[in-house]
């Protein structure tokens, strides 16, 4: 079971959100307490009327009393009904509130936060959350608070009209009632939240299956994953299994403490009225008062079990709430009103973990409309030179200046005016074409998205389509080729009319037709602009204006193509491998690797000896 139980929430964590609704929620609690007051008074008069008729009274004398007695009814149900639709409204607006602050905290989060998130888990932790804060007001205005107004009221009733023990033993099953519940309550709280957890667990491993469900056909491991699901879902079966138990044990608890209170009032009325100290309308009246007491007592222990369980389901999303983010914006934010475009690491240090340092001491400057590549074997800090220049983490030690400015202090608005990316593996929104490309500006005309289509050189494609730019892409873009993707990525990037662009790998993992291809129209929407490009592909960022070729967190060697190669350095080694057709190997080998001492037809026989070797290591469960 998990080990983190303790719950971070209560009914007060609900305030806040209440405050902007004070006054509906006064409006409410007025309109409540009417209506209990109402239907309290109404037991009085029945207890008249059936006196009066007990001691013959004429109807004409007893119709005021029974005008009153319809009248306190229809008060109730008028009463009842303004608090209602009062607080329909109200509920609904702090659910609103709270998904809408839920959803921008999440989405503020930096990229390292929601690597390490499970998917499934998070959107399961959400989704009960939601529906805990409806749940808890819901029971709080239309059960508990009536329910306790209502024992208020009858309490006092009680002691103003009959001997003191009737409202003493009333109050003492109140109190031992709702001590019972708590104790117990509290007890099965820790099962829940398990239960809550395990639950979390499981919808991470479902997601992650099924989002991943060619990976698992591809190597035929369905039972793999079996494996990994059944402890989860067994733990949560068991914890559930616990909190049921528990829950079975309460409410018999609670029923008995109800029965032996509320029985022993009634006893006593019983014996009082046929000794003739009570007349048949005080019993009539006694009797209504239990009833009435006896079914909301009961309900309110079911409830207080809801709301704790429901104080467990918002726990979770309480939890994403608190989280502080770790790159946080700019107290005092600075704009850039003409931005030029020139990017500086000043002596940057970065790792993502004390474990693994990328950066001890990077620095270089990209001047106002160069276009900059990053090489270099894998591994070394090519990718996160684009997520620190996107803020997806802050660096260690050092700075990163646009400008001239920290790249700190610049706001968010900036920063999204200033930067463009076309990413390796485009992601796309389960929309249209056109909504997909709009992504990059959302304000952006239907002629800005066909002009933005036509430099990626993807409008014909578009234009052939049955539905044009409405056409779906389907989950991530499922409906569209490789090359059609990045083409509607490049559209998104470009559309944004970007200072700085940036190409991470864009083409890496294209054919060479289609990225010859979508490599004339990167060329063309990069003229003009700061341009940075990561590449394994060394063929593709020869015209660059300055290569850094990086090794082990630092820059290796940098300058032009042909510098580069007149060095005869790691680059033209690299450019060596390259060209003799072994790109694809040739980056994931670290520089000291004998393969960069090897050009031409010697290479391949390198290559071939190390498959073997490799071959050779591999464990004998099937064949290579």
């Amino acid at each position: 079971m998990p080990t983190d139980t303790t719950p971070t929430v209560n009914l007060w964590y609900l305030t806040r959100y209440v405050k902007a609704y004070l006054w509906p929620m006064v409006a409410t609690l007025l309109f409540l307490i009417a209506g209990r007051i109402a239907t309290s008074l109404d037991p009085i008069l029945l207890k008249k009327i059936i006196d009066g008729v007990g001691h013959s009274r004429s109807l004409p004398a007893l119709v005021p009393v029974i005008a009153g007695y319809f009248g306190l009814k229809v008060l109730a149900f008028v009463f009842d009904y303004l608090r209602d639709i009062i607080f329909a409204p109200t509920e609904m607006g702090i659910a609103r509130t709270l998904s809408q602050e839920l959803f921008s905290h999440l989405v503020s989060q930096p990229v390292g936060y929601h690597f390490e998130q499970k998917i499934g888990g998070l959107s399961r932790q959400i989704t009960r959350g939601g529906r805990a804060v409806t749940f808890i007001l819901d029971f709080l205005v239309i059960n508990i608070l009536p329910t306790f107004v209502e024992l208020v009221i009858v309490a006092l009733l009680l002691f103003r009209l009959y001997p003191p023990i009737y409202a003493t033993i009333t109050i003492a099953t109140i109190i031992f009632y709702t001590w019972f519940t708590i104790w117990s309550t509290e007890k099965r709280q820790k099962f829940r939240l398990g239960a809550n957890q395990a639950d979390d667990e499981v919808a991470g491993l479902e997601v992650d299956a099924l989002t991943n469900i060619e990976t698992v056909k591809y190597f035929n491991n369905e039972a793999h994953l079996q494996t990994r699901y059944w402890p989860a879902i067994n733990s949560r079966y068991e914890l559930n299994v616990s909190s049921n138990k528990l829950f079975a044990l309460i409410s018999a608890g609670q029923a008995l403490i109800i029965l032996v209170g509320l029985g022993l009032i009634l006893y006593l009325a019983i014996r009082q009225t046929l000794a003739g100290q009570f007349t048949i309308g005080d019993l009539v009246l006694l009797t209504t008062y239990l009833v009435r007491l006896s079914a909301p007592i009961g309900v309110l222990g079911f409830v207080y079990r809801a709301i704790k369980d429901g104080l467990a389901d918002m726990d979770a999303m309480a939890r994403i709430l608190h989280v502080e983010a770790t790159v946080p914006e700019p107290a005092h934010p600075v704009s850039l009103h003409e931005p030029k475009g020139e990017v500086t690491f000043d002596h940057v240090g970065f790792g993502y973990s004390e474990e693994r340092t990328v950066y001890r001491d990077l620095s270089f400057t990209v001047q106002p409309g160069q276009h900059v590549a990053f090489v270099g074997p894998s591994g070394v800090g090519k990718s996160t030179v684009v997520k620190l220049l996107f803020r997806f983490f802050d660096p260690t030690s050092g700075r990163i200046l646009i400008d001239g400015v920290d790249l700190r202090d610049l706001d968010k608005d900036t920063r999204r005016c200033l930067f463009a990316i076309v990413p390796q593996e485009p992601a796309l929104f389960n929309t249209t074409i056109a909504e997909n490309i709009r992504f990059g500006k959302p304000d952006a005309t239907d002629e800005e998205v066909r002009a933005a289509a036509k430099l990626a050189s993807i409008d014909r494609l578009i234009e052939s389509l049955p539905e044009k730019y409405e056409t779906l892409v389907g989950e991530r873009g499922v409906k569209l080729s490789g090359g059609e993707k990045q083409r509607v990525a490049i559209a998104r990037a470009i559309i944004r009319q970007p200072v700085i662009l940036v190409f991470d790998e864009a083409t890496s993992s294209l054919d060479s037709k289609s990225e010859q291809a979508i490599q004339q129209s990167l060329d063309t929407i990069s003229t003009g602009r700061t341009t940075l490009v990561v590449a394994h592909r060394l063929s593709t960022i020869a015209n660059s204006d300055v290569i850094y070729v990086l090794d082990k967190g630092e820059i290796a060697e940098s300058g032009t193509h042909q510098q580069l190669l007149a060095r005869n350095g790691l680059y033209a080694k690299l450019w060596r491998i390259q060209s003799d057709g072994g790109e694809t190997a040739t980056l994931d080998v670290q520089p000291d690797s004998q393969l960069l001492n090897l050009s031409g037809a010697t290479h391949t026989a390198a290559i071939d000896g190390l498959m073997e070797q490799a071959t050779v290591t591999l464990p004998q469960t099937g064949t290579v």
